[in-house]
């Protein structure tokens, strides 16, 4: 039997940051039922005709400012630095493949990927740490209707969401530490992508899974109730959102006399646009323009090695019975 497959799925991105490029991708990810959830006969024109002719040279612009020299946007770089870590690490034992959800590397043609190398059994491992439709949800829906007309269909597993892992926390834990952003006088925010409220009444458990990342990394830091916020950023829309808002509190923190700052964003297991450009950028004019003294933002877990090492062991876990026993117990 072939070797097992191995997909790490990512949200998206842009081929480029211009505004033709950024255009697509939003089209594509706006488009999207389970990311925008209104009647499609109310959206669709608001979409094409005002977001979309709008949007998209606003969004190019701040993708400008956080590009990388290699060509690549950070999200796509740092996805796939980290599946050619997985990939070293497994070897030829798994046959391991990046793709997203919108854009490139098409998810499509990934998974005919897998099929033409004869791959039957397939692990699929999304980088959301904290379930929601619209990112996790919306990949697996895609994946199944892509292999509903493969023949055979390939034995599937799906690696659950690994927000209160251990070795997801500890890696958090590690990369704030050396990054030198562990003093005990700063607060700390933990600042998760947003959900609209209408995702969470349908039962949507994402603002659960969070609030455990962040009790979780707040015990491995040893930090007591009032030196950590959690925090959601990115709204969209008008819809009501989860609260409370990341930008909200960058503007009126100073005020309550929380100067000094350090900015955690563990929904994120990449550096992308909302870190870099929303966070680490206009996060931090905003934050000393309303009275902060020092902000630090703490980069994603990226190829960060314990986080690699500890992504090897999920995998592991989520492997048995598929690869072979490189420990088998003694008679």
């Amino acid at each position: 039997m072939n070797p097992p497959g191995l997909l790490l799925l990512q949200l998206g991105t842009p081929d480029h940051p211009d505004t033709p490029s950024v255009r697509k991708y939003l089209a594509e990810f706006l488009s999207d039922p389970m990311v925008v959830d209104l009647p499609r006969f109310y959206w669709l024109p608001i979409l094409h005709g005002v977001i979309l002719r709008t949007r998209p040279k606003k969004s190019a612009r701040l993708y400008q400012k956080i590009w990388c020299d290699n060509g690549l946007s950070p999200l796509l770089h740092h996805s796939q630095t980290l599946t050619a870590a997985i990939a070293h690490h497994f070897g030829a034992t798994l046959t391991t493949r990046l793709a997203m959800r919108y854009g490139r590397p098409d998810l499509e043609e990934t998974l005919r990927e897998f099929q033409r190398l004869g791959v039957e059994r397939l692990l699929v491992l999304p980088l959301f740490p904290h379930y929601s439709g619209a990112t996790t949800g919306s990949g697996i829906a895609r994946i199944f209707q892509i292999l509903s007309r493969f023949i055979p269909i390939p034995t599937l597993r799906i690696i659950p969401p690994f927000h209160d892992h251990p070795g997801y926390i500890q890696s958090l834990a590690q990369r704030i530490h050396t990054q030198g952003a562990s003093t005990p006088e700063r607060h700390y925010l933990f600042s998760f992508h947003g959900l609209p409220l209408g995702h969470v009444r349908r039962g949507d458990p994402y603002p659960r899974h969070c609030a455990t990342t962040a009790e979780l990394l707040a015990q491995a830091l040893s930090l007591k109730k009032d030196r950590w916020t959690l925090a959601y950023q990115s709204r969209f829309g008008r819809d009501e959102w989860l609260s409370p808002n990341t930008a909200t509190l960058l503007a009126t923190l100073p005020k309550k006399g929380i100067t000094d700052l350090t900015v955690v964003c563990p929904g994120f297991v990449a550096d992308c646009l909302e870190t870099l450009e929303e966070i680490a950028i206009s996060g931090q004019k905003e934050f000393i323009r309303h009275g902060g003294r020092t902000f630090h933002f703490v980069p994603c877990l990226n190829d960060f090695p314990p986080w690699i090492a500890a992504l090897t062991r999920i995998i592991e876990d989520e492997l048995k019975g598929w690869m072979p026993d490189s420990n088998p117990t003694s008679l």
